[in-house]
């Protein structure tokens, strides 16, 4: 009986203390706290990808001439650019063949064929299919 007196003594104790840590948290909640205003960066717009130029389908292009020797081909090539043309070297079975431009219809290509032809040095000029 004895330790039953005690122990109901220590709870009883326990209660007590544990009401005045309670009260205490109390007061510590009552505080005024201070409320901060977070402000939200502005949403940065992400950039805009500029369009790509429009590719054209090469099926046709206007041969300038045909070489064994790939540093003919690279001449040409180099004197055809400087003149304007979009010119290419594209290989053709074991020789470079050196184009004018290239073209994406048939009618295209005969067009720029004809007005190529009347210039002096160019009547060899050829339209090329592309397969």
């Amino acid at each position: 009986m004895r330790i039953i007196v005690i122990l109901l003594a220590f709870l009883w104790v326990g209660l007590i203390t544990a009401c005045k840590d309670k009260k205490k948290n109390v007061e510590l909640t009552e505080q005024k706290v201070e409320v901060l205003e977070v402000v939200q960066p502005e949403p940065v717009a992400p950039p805009q990808e500029e369009p790509k130029p429009e590719v054209k389908q090469v099926n046709y292009h206007l041969v300038a001439g045909c070489f064994k020797v790939y540093d003919n081909a690279v001449r040409l090539n180099a004197k055809l650019l400087d003149q304007g043309y979009d010119s290419r070297i594209i290989p053709f079975y074991n020789m470079s063949m050196v184009t004018y431009d290239g073209y994406e219809t048939r009618q295209e290509a005969q067009y720029a064929l004809n007005q190529i032809v009347k210039e002096p040095g160019k009547k060899m000029t050829w339209v090329y299919p592309v397969k």
